[in-house]
């Protein structure tokens, strides 16, 4: 995996110098010297001893020169209202003495995490939209593809994430042989632009594809944080993000949903396909998820063959689903045997472009507070 750039202040402990996934760009005595490090070293994160006198100082110059920095507090104490206040001041977690090398990784992660995404001066105002299945089959990668490409019309380009690392689709729903993935974007030793563009594959249609990794094991190697980072950069590179996820609940699917703007459940009209939207929806919303950032889609809808209809769905979730795509089963299918878009006279393709032009106009919703953590999925 790459490895990320951390400052480190006040602290001469050896430990910091074996992170797992980290670097120590700086080791620094003085704040004057820390500000040089930050402006001169693209670090993610800084490690601090929070028990020195001018820590809560020292923490408020490194936010003022680089806000989206990550802070974790070294400390031996167990002074509650000190751990208070160098929160209030911006440390997003901390780490006890004597230092664990697999304590300060957990920290690191888990307070980039929690650290705001950084924008730059030529950052666009960017929507993501997260799409699910509430089963196995439900038609979600090919949602997200196609719907990819209507948003591609109305903005001019889209990036499409695979997400499901181990066994994604993106890329041959679009017949694509990729020479780099993911997993080659997480080996460079900073993430930019540059290396999003060398990476992604543009299509004719406008949307760049960032496909699954080669192998299995390679999925493994990802973990939140680096999928955080990457659709970070990608917001500010493009209109639209949307995220093809697995059917699956763990940290990086847990980590998808939160950044999104919109949250799509794609079912088919059967009884397993309505129950799985609604127990899905009740837990997100249990967890502090709101009902405006969850859409439903209906994929191979049919009046006439199937029993379950939208308005037993509409029952159970609580909210009218934002498109039925028809069933057009054969052609679509055999498209995507072929790698090839249906042709847009398709009433799938005009089904999803209606469904990507309702997502366009509706308003960004802000994911909020950190609701994932209340399953597992994140620090």
């Amino acid at each position: 995996m790459a490895t990320r750039k951390i400052c480190i202040y006040g602290i001469q402990d050896s430990v910091v110098h074996r992170i797992d996934g980290f670097d120590v760009a700086a080791t620094t005595t003085g704040r004057d010297e820390l500000r040089t490090a930050i402006g001169v070293h693209d670090v993610v994160a800084l490690v601090l001893d929070l028990d020195a006198e001018d820590a809560f100082d020292t923490i408020v110059d490194a936010l003022e020169l680089k806000p989206h920095l990550a802070v974790v507090g070294v400390t031996g104490s167990n002074d509650v209202t000190r751990i208070i206040q160098a929160q209030r001041v911006g440390c997003r977690q901390f780490a006890s003495r004597p230092l664990d090398a697999g304590d300060l990784s957990t920290a690191l992660h888990s307070a980039m995490q929690d650290a705001p995404a950084q924008r730059g001066e030529n950052d666009i105002d960017s929507k993501t939209i997260a799409v699910i299945g509430s089963t196995g089959g439900a038609g979600a990668t090919t949602l997200s593809c196609y719907l990819s490409m209507a948003l591609g019309e109305i903005a001019k380009t889209t990036a499409l994430v695979d997400v499901d690392f181990e066994f994604g689709m993106v890329a041959k729903a679009w017949d694509l042989n990729p020479r780099h993935t993911i997993f080659d974007l997480c080996q460079f030793d900073e993430i930019d632009r540059q290396s999003i563009e060398d990476v992604m594959i543009e299509l004719p249609s406008g949307v760049s594809v960032l496909p699954r990794p080669a192998s299995i094991q390679q999925g493994q190697d990802i973990d939140e944080s680096a999928l955080k980072e990457i659709v970070g950069l990608l917001e500010t590179v493009f209109p639209y993000v949307v995220l093809d996820l697995p059917r699956r609940l763990d940290a990086r699917t847990g980590c998808a949903i939160e950044m999104c703007d919109k949250l799509v459940i794609v079912c088919q009209q059967t009884v397993a396909g309505v129950l799985n939207a609604g127990r899905l929806t009740d837990g997100l919303l249990e967890i502090g998820m709101s009902l405006d950032q969850i859409e439903f889609v209906i994929n191979r809808h049919n009046k006439k063959i199937h029993s379950v209809t939208e308005d037993q769905l509409e029952k159970r979730v609580n909210k009218k689903p934002i498109g039925l795509v028809p069933n057009h089963y054969k052609s679509v299918g055999a498209a995507s045997d072929l790698g090839e878009p249906v042709t847009t006279r398709n009433p799938v393709r005009k089904a999803i472009a209606d469904i990507a032009a309702a997502l366009a106009g509706d308003g960004a919703v802000s994911s909020g507070s950190r609701w994932t953590s209340s399953l597992g999925m994140g620090g």
